[in-house]
């Protein structure tokens, strides 16, 4: 079983690729400057390269953020037309969730944006409600509190947690983002 994971909630675009519960293969490309011409040539690099056509991909797998307005959307969109399109199951996973599964206690996540972060209290999973901090709001809050921004990813726990993930209806999936017009209220 191959499983296709997409995460383009950021700068960075990630395309990972798992037979059964194992890593096959990972592309990352820094700091992309154009999410909407870099994801898909690289998907399909990533299972050429591995002698892979989409047909057998069994599974997708996308971060649906928080993150830029963007570069989400365009990687729900790449996952949800993969997924209706080769009739295979769709499970979702925030970006606090990338980076909370990586902890071994419980802690505040961060994820950085360009004008503040995305904070959710992590233990196993999500407690209670992801908020969005302005810069200011955000240092503050990280003086009184212990913070988690920068965690190398377990991609074995990464497959793990995918597994264990409800598939959703293809429909129902949707980003997770706040328009920069929001994040100024």
């Amino acid at each position: 079983m191959h499983t296709l994971f997409i995460d383009t909630h950021y700068k960075d675009v990630v395309i990972v690729l798992f037979k059964d519960a194992i890593l096959l293969d990972k592309c990352i490309l820094k700091d992309v400057k154009s999410t909407s011409i870099e994801t898909m040539p690289t998907i399909i690099s990533l299972l050429n390269n591995n002698n892979l056509k989409p047909v057998d991909i069994n599974k997708i797998a996308v971060c649906i953020g928080p993150g830029s307005f963007t570069g989400t959307r365009i990687g729900v969109t790449i996952a949800k037309t993969m997924a209706y399109s080769l009739n295979i199951p769709i499970v979702t996973l925030t970006s606090i969730d990338l980076k909370g599964l990586n902890i071994s206690n419980k802690a505040y996540v961060s994820v950085l944006e360009n004008n503040g972060a995305f904070v959710a209290q992590y233990d196993k999973k999500i407690i209670g409600d992801i908020k969005y901090l302005k810069n200011s709001e955000y240092i503050e809050f990280k003086n009184n509190n212990e913070v988690v921004e920068n965690i190398d990813m377990d991609y074995d726990r990464l497959i793990n947690y995918i597994n264990s993930l409800k598939e959703e209806k293809v429909h129902d999936v949707n980003p997770i983002y706040v328009k920069s017009i929001e994040a100024l209220k």
